[in-house]
This record gives structure tokens, sequence and C-alpha cells, in this order.
């Protein structure tokens, strides 16, 4: 009877053991897990990198939650089955038809992706990193890469300059992305890099926009006394012309997000954010199928953030009220927020 006892015993564990093999098998088997998740074993703690992936892919899809219920909802209930036309969509022949909507959107066809940049959010390093994606350079770190040649006429396919067929196909099918930043600290970075550096760049919107500015917005000075260079606008000035002007005469470097890339009609998968590009960056990278020896460049803290509220503080109260209403959409769309304001 004990021996039997024991027979029973052993053949009952033999069987439990075999079970819970199988069960952690086919969870933990590479071919039916899910690729974009990473196998973590009990014994072997996750890394830091899978971690940060891992909480990079909420984050992305909680971005993509709250533009969704900021866009008016028309825009999003309408999705295109695999069996249906993509000519069946009205947000995407709207874009078709206003050709301008998509001008800076970069396709990337070997990934099949579609970036678009957004000045003074990172856009020169992430257009090095397109031109490595799409084979457009020979170089294989992005710091190589000259800052000028990457905003040259022509470096990039545009997916305004191609065909309705081919605008709608990969409107459709390929991953959308785009980085955004705070709207007021933003607007900052763009005034002070363009008038009140002094680099190459910023010597053509002096002349371009801050002879006109200071003529209009500088009280009790003659029209002869402003300097013919455009150096020396102030920011109070800066935000009466944009508060004067409609947003889509806006240059791109300050035009609104809302404005230059469309996120309610494009429907963008994935949105990075300034704030956290080092890791968003890493994240899409991985996401697009970016070589696994590519990464984005070392990100150094802005500088600007530390002038946001100081220049804010030199605008009037209706000033201030102005500048949070031209970038109203941006602030609801991306979830970002200022002081009391908004």
């Amino acid at each position: 009877m004990c021996r039997l006892r024991a027979v029973v015993w052993a053949l009952a564990g033999l069987i439990v053991f075999t079970c819970f093999a199988s069960v952690r098998w086919f969870l933990l088997s590479p071919s039916l897990a899910d690729p974009r998740i990473p196998i973590a074993s009990s014994n072997v703690p996750a890394s830091a990198e899978s971690l940060a992936l891992s909480h990079s892919a909420q984050e992305m899809k909680w971005r993509k939650s709250t533009v969704e219920k900021a866009c008016p909802e028309d825009l999003w209930r309408h999705t295109v089955s695999s069996g249906e036309s993509y000519t069946m969509d009205p947000i995407i022949e709207e874009l078709v038809a206003n050709k301008k909507m998509l001008h800076n959107l970069i396709v990337d066809d070997k990934h099949r992706i579609l970036y678009c940049y957004v000045p003074k959010v990172a856009c020169t390093n992430w257009k090095r990193m397109m031109m490595i994606l799409t084979g457009r350079t020979n170089l294989t770190q992005p710091q190589e890469i000259p800052s000028d040649s990457v905003h040259r006429k022509n470096v990039f396919k545009k997916l305004s300059d191609m065909k309705p067929h081919d605008i709608r196909h990969r409107l459709h099918t390929y991953t959308k992305f785009l980085f955004v930043r705070h709207p007021i600290e933003r607007v900052v970075s763009a005034f002070k890099n363009k008038f009140e550096k002094n680099y190459t760049s910023s010597a053509y919107f002096k002349k371009r926009f801050g002879v006109k500015i200071m003529r209009k917005y500088r009280k009790g000075i003659d029209a002869a006394q402003i300097p013919a260079s455009g150096h020396g606008v102030k920011f109070f000035e800066f935000v009466s012309y944009l508060s004067d002007i409609k947003t889509e005469h806006f240059n791109e470097h300050w035009a609104p997000v809302s404005t230059l890339c469309y996120p309610c009609s494009v429907r963008y998968q994935l949105i990075g954010k300034y704030e956290t590009l080092a890791e968003d960056s890493e994240y899409i990278l991985r996401q697009v199928g970016a070589p696994p020896s590519l990464h984005f460049p070392e990100v150094i803290p802005s500088k600007t953030t530390a002038f946001v509220e100081p220049y804010f503080d030199m605008l009037s109260k209706k000033q201030q009220q102005d500048l949070i209403k031209i970038y109203e959409d941006d602030f609801r769309i991306f979830d970002y927020h200022f002081r009391n304001l908004i």
C-alpha cells in the first residue's frame, strides 16, 4: 500500500511538472510571442533597455489616444479596411486635394515611414537620421553629416510631390511619426535663434522679418533709425507681429504644429516629444526597423527652458493671452499646459 501511494504521488507530480513546463514554453516561445515585446525569464530581471521600450510603447499609445480625443470625432471615425478602396476615406482625399498640407512629410520607402519635420523640435538631427535611413548619404553616423546639408532643397522625397495614388497608398500603409515641443518654449527658441543669435541663417530672418517688425511695432523711433541688418527685435515686438497676421502666413519656424503636420488628418501612430527626445527617438528607431547600430545623437538639455518664464513675463496680459490663443490647438492636441492659462 505504501509503495502504491508513492507511485501515485510520483505520477501526479510528474503530470503537474509537465503541464507547467508546457504552459511556460507556450508563453515564452519566440515563434508565438509578440516580437515587439521583450521576453523576460523568471530568473533574469528585465533589462533597463526593455523596460524603457515598454514604457515608451505605453506613452506612445496614450499620446495617440489624446490626439484622437482632441480632434473632431468625425476625423477618426472613418477607417478603411484592407478590402476597401483608398478613395473611400474622405480625410485622405482632402489631403490629396490640398498637397500643401503634406509639404513637411518626408518619405522613406525602404522603411515605409513618413516623418513630419517641425523646425525647433530636433528636426536637424532627425533629418540626419532620415538621410541615413533613406540612403541619401554614405555616412553612418548622424553627427558626421553637416547640419546645413540636411536643409537643402530636394534632399528628401516629399509626400506633397507624389501622385495622388502614391499619396493615398503611403498615408494608409506607412508608419507616420512626428516630434512636438511645448508651444511657448518652441516659439521662444525660434525667436532667440533667428533674432538674437548671430548665426549665418539668422541674418536672413533679421533682414526679412526684423526690419519690418521694428518699423511697425517700435514706438518713438524714426524709420531711418531702424538698422538695415534688422538686429535688435524685442520679444514683445515679435509677439505683436504674430498676433497681427494669420497663422497660414507664419514662417515654418514658428508656425503651429497643427498647421505644419495636420495631426487630426494625417493620424500619426507615433508622437515623440522634445521633453523625452532621447528615449522617444530610440523607441521610434527600433519600431521603424532602423539598423541596430543607428542611434540618435546625444541629447543636450535645452538652454531655452530657463528663458521661457522671463520672456513670457515681458509681455502684457493681452499679449500673453494672444500668444496662448495662437498655439491653442497645439496645447490641446498634444496635451501641453502653461500656468493657469490653458
